[in-house]
């Protein structure tokens, strides 16, 4: 998958408030919770879990436009992102949200 650029910001806001999963994604990153002893809760790996199958259930509101975006980041034809198997496609969409893109989120979602 190619580095996130700001080009990507339009057409992923598109296809998150079509999805109607920008509270989701704000969610990850308001501040964290803590426990009885001042400590962070570490929810974050729950929080993208959930986030990943909501795409997955909410992608035919925006299956060509989401298949579109993923084929230009994975240097793919559509055809090819849409006859992925399964475990395949949540590979990439795993990768879309890992670590590595978190600051591109936190821009897309303000």
């Amino acid at each position: 998958m190619r580095t996130l650029l700001a080009k990507d910001i339009a057409p992923f806001t598109k296809i998150i408030a079509k999805m109607e999963l920008k509270e989701s994604i704000k969610a990850m990153f308001k501040p964290k919770e803590k426990d009885e002893n001042g400590n962070d809760i570490n929810n974050s790996g729950q929080m993208i879990s959930e986030l990943i199958w909501g795409i997955i259930e909410n992608y035919y509101k925006v299956e060509q436009e989401f298949f579109e975006f993923m084929a230009g980041l994975n240097e793919k034809t559509v055809e090819e992102i849409s006859n992925l198997p399964l475990d395949e496609f949540a590979n990439l969409i795993k990768e879309l949200f890992s670590e590595k893109n978190m600051s591109f989120f936190k821009s897309a979602v303000r």
